[in-house]
């Protein structure tokens, strides 16, 4: 792997990317085609999050001793900060467990591909 494509692994979303709409989490995830496992970012917080999109990240946190996964749309504030919206949803570990077996078994491809989505 070049340099180039592990600092784009790496990078985070910045307030040009956004205003620019030059980020693009498909570019990321291309880089990701080998199996190799993407390291995580890091919040304010401490919690490891995976950018999804230029607003929206998947984050994975612990809430009153809960491991929540968390699909949520962020914002910019005043100051330049990126900062997590009403939008999204937190699933439980059974919730995303369901997901993640939908998921390997094909039946949300299935139901993409009869929508008409080229998955």
């Amino acid at each position: 792997m070049s340099e180039a494509e592990q600092l784009t692994k790496k990078r985070k979303v910045t307030k040009e990317d956004v205003e620019a709409n030059s980020y693009n989490a498909e570019d990321d995830a291309a880089a990701e085609s080998e199996g190799e496992i993407q390291p995580p970012l890091k919040n304010d917080e401490g919690e490891s999050y995976f950018d999804i999109s230029a607003k929206k990240r998947f984050t994975v946190r612990k809430w009153k001793g809960k491991v929540l996964l968390d699909i949520r749309e962020f914002y910019e504030d005043k100051n330049g900060e990126m900062k997590p919206g009403k939008k999204g949803i937190s699933l439980t570990l059974d919730q995303y467990k369901v997901i993640q077996e939908l998921i390997a078994s094909g039946s949300i491809d299935e139901l993409v591909r009869a929508e008409g989505g080229n998955i």
